[in-house]
């Protein structure tokens, strides 16, 4: 995220963090102003690129985005010598998403159903430092940051299966985040219905840094084109965002 900013920052991007955004509203004249507790911004074109927190900030339109925030969690050990040289994954929890039926009221690809676990998933490596970083559970617990103690042990477990080297390592700290998850696993990229010059990104589950970068270029064409490109198609805002 860091690196992100920095880059954006040194092609001219004006970035400001702290911002809680009360209102959103579009002008006669089809230009947005944004007001939050530390001023008001007027744009002619408005981008919503708010992850996790879509869904409120539908609210603030009258329309509804359908993300679900997705708590995701994280462990990492001490720094070791290099032991670690590719990322780590596991095909269990892709096995079990595939021979699994929908799931009416809950996102696609996420590890429980309300507290019941329905798979382990597995990814992760060792990072530059030396620390070997895990992760793995996704589960919809609202916008609640606490981490999982279960969750760890689990995710740690299932780690020393593929590297025993991990089951000898003391974790050294754990950290939590939230991620937006589509209902039908797609991400909502393009022109919000209904409004002039409101477009949104959104919905890229937990692949957002590998994602990302491509589907901000693909938007910001979009906007300063008038034109999606074709690859956009299947994530249409249009096809799930409704008016309340």
């Amino acid at each position: 995220t860091v690196a992100f900013s920095e880059a954006a920052s040194a092609l001219g991007a004006n970035i400001k963090t702290g911002h809680d955004v009360k209102e959103l509203s579009q002008q006669q004249d089809g230009s947005w102003q944004v007001i939050s507790n530390q001023g008001e911004f007027k744009a002619k074109t408005l981008a919503l690129a708010v992850g996790a927190w879509s869904k409120p900030v539908g609210d603030m339109l009258g329309i509804d985005i359908p993300i679900t925030p997705i708590r995701g969690q994280m462990w990492a050990t001490e720094p070791v010598p290099p032991s670690i040289f590719h990322l780590i994954g596991s095909m269990e929890s892709a096995f079990d998403w595939s021979s699994q039926p929908p799931s009416h009221g809950h996102p696609r690809e996420i590890t429980h159903h309300g507290d019941t676990r329905i798979t382990r998933h597995l990814y992760g490596g060792q990072s530059r430092n030396g620390e070997i970083i895990f992760g793995g559970d996704r589960q919809s617990v609202g916008y609640d940051y606490s981490q999982n103690a279960e969750g760890i042990e689990v995710n740690r477990g299932q780690a020393s299966e593929v590297i025993p080297l991990v089951a000898k390592l003391p974790i050294s700290r754990t950290w939590s985040g939230m991620m937006p998850f589509s209902m039908d696993g797609k991400p909502i990229i393009g022109k919000v219905p209904g409004f002039k010059n409101l477009f949104i990104l959104t919905g890229l589950a937990s692949s957002g840094f590998g994602r990302g970068p491509m589907a901000g270029k693909l938007l910001a064409d979009y906007i300063h084109t008038s034109y999606p490109a074709p690859v956009l198609a299947e994530s249409d805002p249009a096809r799930c965002i409704t008016f309340k």
